[in-house]
């Protein structure tokens, strides 16, 4: 059993995905296996994979799997969870790519704190002929572990904080499938979505300060683009949210939505302009709130 899956989906990124899989294929640790995930691209990612892997992949297990038709990141990676038998899962998202010792400095901490169900690892983006941090774990001053659960999940849903994207972390796979942790078909910020649940039950974190992961920041991310899909989706995730709230960290979570709520709807409704006073935003954002809430009341997905 390897020490740990990295998991990528793929899905036409053939500009890109060949400098994410030599980065992965070039770690200085071997303790670990790749589940490739192809999303039923129509250019010439696989084909680009399956030269690299032939290429590179030597005394690494490789496995390639489909999702049969396009069906979303959150499918893609659900289907690596699923498939993986590691201890930890790492995911990877194909136009990016990873130091070479990143795996070998996240086992490092994730080995020096083994109750820790998410290893942060410290991640830089680059793009347009620039490199900026992105979540300078060293910065921030944090120790390497956090062992209280309300402390941890306090830092998962405070603002700025944490990031809540899924790439460059180790998750434990065994906590994973306690919880039943899959991504949500069908939306987009996924990883926004899933985090809020991950912060239930969230006991140990821990960080690495070593950079390990290098983001990609280009135009056709989807990420990138505030599209009026993206925002339906945001609206979605508040009200899902809303929906299963957990007694235990109510106070944290309405705090979360409600913040969450606030900058969805001054991105949306007041597009362009100086922003009104809070006196005018905080009504606001309440019957926004609660407009999305009954909106999405019975709805599973946003579209």
């Amino acid at each position: 059993m390897p020490l740990i899956s990295v998991i990528i989906p793929v899905y036409n990124v053939e500009r890109y995905v060949e400098e994410c899989l030599r980065s992965v294929f070039a770690q200085t640790m071997r303790d670990y296996d790749v589940i490739i995930v192809d999303d039923c691209s129509t250019d010439g990612s696989m084909d680009i994979v399956r030269r690299v892997c032939a290429e590179c992949a030597s005394g690494i297990d490789v496995r390639i799997l489909s999702t049969g038709k396009t069906s979303g990141v959150s499918v893609a990676r659900n289907m690596g969870i699923d498939a993986s038998e590691a201890r930890y899962v790492y995911f990877v998202d194909s136009d990016d790519y990873i130091s070479d010792d990143a795996l070998e400095q996240l086992a490092a901490v994730a080995a020096r704190h083994p109750q820790a169900q998410i290893v942060y690892g410290t991640g830089r983006v680059f793009g347009n002929d620039s490199e900026l941090p992105i979540i300078d774990i060293a910065s921030k001053h944090f120790p390497e572990c956090i062992g209280d659960a309300r402390k941890a999940g306090k830092m998962m849903l405070t603002h700025k904080l944490l990031p809540d994207y899924i790439w460059n972390r180790l998750f434990k796979l065994d906590w994973l499938n306690k919880h039943s942790f899959r991504f949500k078909p069908g939306i987009l910020a996924q990883d926004k979505h899933i985090g809020f649940y991950m912060s239930r039950h969230i006991d140990s974190i821990a960080f690495c300060n070593a950079p390990t992961y290098y983001y990609r920041s280009n135009d056709s991310n989807v990420s990138n683009s505030h599209t009026e899909l993206q925002w339906t989706c945001i609206d979605w995730i508040i009200a899902d949210w809303t929906r299963n709230l957990s007694l235990k960290k109510l106070p944290l979570q309405l705090i979360y939505i409600l913040r969450s709520a606030h900058t969805s709807y001054t991105r949306r409704i007041w597009k362009s302009g100086e922003l009104p006073s809070a006196y005018r935003r905080i009504p606001g954002t309440l019957c926004y709130w609660l407009k999305l809430i009954y909106q999405y009341h019975h709805k599973n997905t946003p579209v």
